[in-house]
């Protein structure tokens, strides 16, 4: 039986393939029908909780797309529920704050720093100032280590290939790579990733681990479709992702969420007609 279900965003919950996003009306009502199963609907994504406040092209904001019983944002580092309670925060040393900034001056990597709230990037780049365009928000000052002694940094975001980052990054013991692809790499604690974020959740309900189903298509997600008692792969997620995954739904854009919900046995159409 689940009794908690996980989803990332990009290329699982929202198809942004066409000219415009999408959230498919097929994935509304399979998450319509999951919450009236009394099954949790948690989001596991890399974003921070202000970037759940949009997804870029012609959508509402994430958080306003459906009632989520809570967000694991952050690669897992940081979970809530949906009042914002936390959970689980599992943040940087500062120390390694300040190991990772000067290793980031020392190459002039185009990253920035991301608090729970805040993010602040560490130099100046076209790519830097266009994430802060697209959140609509204006580009903030460079980064102030003062901070660190009231405000945790939770990760790290690069503009980098994924090879060259774990070649520069290589000195720093304490983190993880993870990506949702891009060339965006994201840094996070070492045992971090969205695994502890299922793992979290599952602890604060008293879940098991079997009684979990998850949702990806980025390298991002591996982890939590391993730790999962189901790991989904989208059709169109990347062929890494769906060797890891014990089911491969067909596209988001092809229904996948609600497919693979069906095809498992978790809901059945009656539960869609429920929604007609």
């Amino acid at each position: 039986m689940i009794r908690a279900a996980f989803f990332d965003i990009d290329g699982t919950l929202l198809d942004h393939s066409g000219e415009r996003s999408v959230f498919p009306k097929s994935t509304k009502a399979a998450l319509t029908a999951l919450q009236r199963r009394e099954i949790k609907v948690f989001i596991s994504t890399g974003r921070s909780p202000a970037m759940l406040g949009s997804v870029g092209r012609d959508l509402p904001a994430v958080r306003d797309l459906f009632p989520f019983d809570g967000f694991c944002t952050f690669n897992g580092q940081l979970v809530l529920e949906r009042d914002g309670s936390v959970i689980h925060r599992l943040a940087y040393d500062p120390q390694e704050v300040l190991r990772f900034i000067a290793l980031a001056k020392q190459h002039g990597l185009k990253c920035f720093v991301l608090e729970d709230e805040l993010s602040f990037p560490i130099t100046d780049c076209p790519e830097i100032r266009q994430h802060y365009e697209w959140m609509g928000v204006p580009c903030p000052p460079f980064y102030d280590s003062s901070r660190l002694m009231e405000h945790p940094v939770i990760q790290f975001n690069i503009f980098l290939p994924l090879e060259k980052g774990m070649k520069i990054l290589a000195p720093l013991e304490h983190i993880e790579i993870t990506s949702s692809g891009f060339d965006v790499l994201d840094i996070i604690p070492k045992g971090g990733g969205k695994e502890t974020g299922l793992s979290a959740v599952a602890k604060h309900y008293g879940i098991l681990q079997e009684e979990t189903i998850a949702f990806g298509d980025g390298l991002n997600d591996v982890g939590m479709l391993r730790w999962a008692g189901v790991g989904v792969a989208m059709g169109n997620a990347l062929d890494e992702v769906k060797r890891e995954a014990d089911y491969v739904t067909t596209p988001v854009s092809d229904d996948g969420v609600k497919n693979a919900l069906v095809g498992l046995g978790v809901l059945d159409e009656r539960d869609f007609c429920l929604e007609s």
